[in-house]
């Protein structure tokens, strides 16, 4: 065993005593490497939003509250591949919370209506679902193949005949908009083919 080694086993003997001394050395010898491995992980974009400091003092936070016997490396490159595997994932999870919290953030949604879209720039290659099922030619032949579909099919396509969106349809019908499109896309494709 190497001198070193001798004393990374020492310096962990008097930290799983308890020591604080022996603590805040090891702290001291390691604090750096477990930030560089902090900074590599987490992107320049995200450096703007997180705080390296924040991710270490978390691991080791984690790492003074683990049980012993988790705390025992044959090495100093063993311990530093656990912190660096304990940031790396505490990085992980802190972006992906913020990303599923940044999906979720109703005030960061827009109307298409906003003054921000050019609306020319919305208009869809195809035909929308409505468009298709509308036409006047193929409307008696639809008409008939709805009476296979549950009453809300229906409903929906009489409604929309009537003019109405698909907002107020959904709202008339106690449905969401999502099922409103969902049934206006499933017999689009019926027609189609």
């Amino acid at each position: 065993m190497s001198k070193l080694e001798e004393e990374f086993h020492c310096l962990m003997q008097r930290v799983l005593a308890g020591s604080e001394e022996a603590a805040q050395e090891l702290f001291d010898n390691y604090a750096h490497i477990l930030l560089d491995a902090i900074r590599r992980r987490l992107s320049s974009r995200m450096r703007s939003k997180f705080d390296s400091q924040d991710f270490a003092q978390d691991v080791w936070a984690s790492f003074f509250a683990a049980s012993p016997d988790k705390r025992v490396f044959a090495s100093p490159h063993a311990l530093v591949a656990f912190l660096t595997h304990l940031a790396q994932n505490k990085v992980i999870d802190a972006v992906r919370q913020r990303g599923q919290a940044q999906k979720s953030d109703v005030d960061r949604e827009q109307s298409i209506d906003s003054q921000r879209f050019d609306q020319e720039q919305l208009v869809a290659d195809q035909a929308t679902a409505s468009q298709l099922l509308m036409n006047e030619e193929e409307w008696g032949e639809f008409h008939r193949r709805l009476r296979e579909h549950p009453p809300v099919y229906r409903r929906v396509f009489n409604l929309l005949r009537a003019g109405k969106t698909q907002l107020e349809i959904a709202e008339k019908l106690g449905v969401t908009p999502r099922t409103v499109r969902r049934i206006m896309w499933r017999l689009a494709r019926e027609t189609i083919s």
